[in-house]
């Protein structure tokens, strides 16, 4: 081979060698347990678990997944049947003082409701400064809210269990059936509902936009076991662990449809979360909150049910 055409062969193997060493666009998303989650009990029903999950980040920009699992969250969930355990609403109309070098608000409102709540999360959206619980609120001993006109944003939706069956629907298929304002007549079939934004998941399909806000976020959500018919309080980086703290919501989708990952879930709502992100266990003294003082509007808790004599 003369000098010409070795040039040539090394300009193009070099080229190759190149292209070949920029990693591959990932397809879709993956994740990663940094360990197998282990689910503990806290009463008959109730569960929870805090666990490590790696995974690939999304470019909303050029609507691409990264090909390795270069960043992490920190899991804190609840996995509850909801035959067994009872889930309440509770909001405070008190002014709860609160030390962020020693306290978390979330641990205040559960003090406040004097509930034996076996654990607690952070809810829906409220109205500050008065902490207004928004839209449609309903758990079995009361109706927190019935107005669904109040959240206009029009990924909002209702998660709820009405006679018997759960379902999610988006805020107008909500209004269509009962008006802007629920009827306190109608409000007494529910034993469960929250509106929040957005949905995430329905029937195991994502339903966020993938060109939602790429910001990084702690998070909360409510959906329903892909495998049973357990309900799933979830959050993320719920005491700020990670550098990058929280996930995207397109993100955050795809990790709680995912098997890989110790979630599963087919149906998913967004609740409140960034800095009022909170997670708690008061039997384990545990209380985490992503900014420690934020007042929450409500939290959701739950607590074992009482046995029918």
């Amino acid at each position: 081979m003369n000098l010409a055409l070795k040039v040539m062969f090394g300009l193009f193997c070099g080229g190759m060698a190149s292209a070949a060493a920029v990693p591959a666009k990932a397809q879709g998303f993956k994740c990663e347990p940094v360990a197998i989650p282990e689910w503990q009990t806290l009463a008959e029903g109730a569960e929870w678990a805090k666990f490590d999950v790696r995974f690939t980040p999304y470019h909303r920009e050029t609507q691409t997944w990264e090909g390795e699992t270069t960043r992490s969250v920190t899991v804190r969930a609840f996995r509850i049947d909801p035959e067994k355990i009872e889930m309440r609403f509770h909001r405070s109309t008190n002014d709860l003082e609160c030390d962020p070098t020693k306290d978390r608000y979330i641990r205040k409102l559960i003090g406040d409701s004097r509930a034996k709540a076996l654990g607690a999360i952070n809810a829906s959206f409220f109205i500050m400064p008065n902490g207004k619980t928004l839209g449609v609120i309903v758990d079995e001993r009361k109706v927190w809210g019935r107005n669904a006109g109040e959240q206009g944003i029009s990924s909002s939706g209702v998660l709820s269990l009405q006679k018997g069956e759960w379902k999610l629907e988006s805020r107008d298929q909500f209004i269509e059936r009962h008006g802007p304002v629920m009827s306190t007549v109608d409000a007494r079939d529910y034993q469960f509902a929250v509106q929040a934004y957005p949905r995430l998941l329905s029937d195991s399909q994502v339903v966020v936009s993938e060109r939602v806000k790429e910001d990084k976020r702690p998070r909360t959500s409510i959906g329903l076991s892909a495998t049973s018919n357990q309900i799933l309080l979830v959050t993320l980086d719920a005491g700020g662990e990670t550098s990058g703290t929280g996930m995207s919501l397109f993100e955050f989708a795809q990790l709680l449809g995912s098997r890989e990952c110790g979630l599963a879930q087919k149906t998913v709502l967004n609740l409140d979360g960034g800095g009022s992100t909170a997670f708690a266990i008061p039997s384990n003294g545990i209380y985490h909150q992503a900014d420690r003082c934020r007042h929450l509007g409500n939290i959701l808790m739950i607590q074992s049910r009482a046995r029918k004599k």
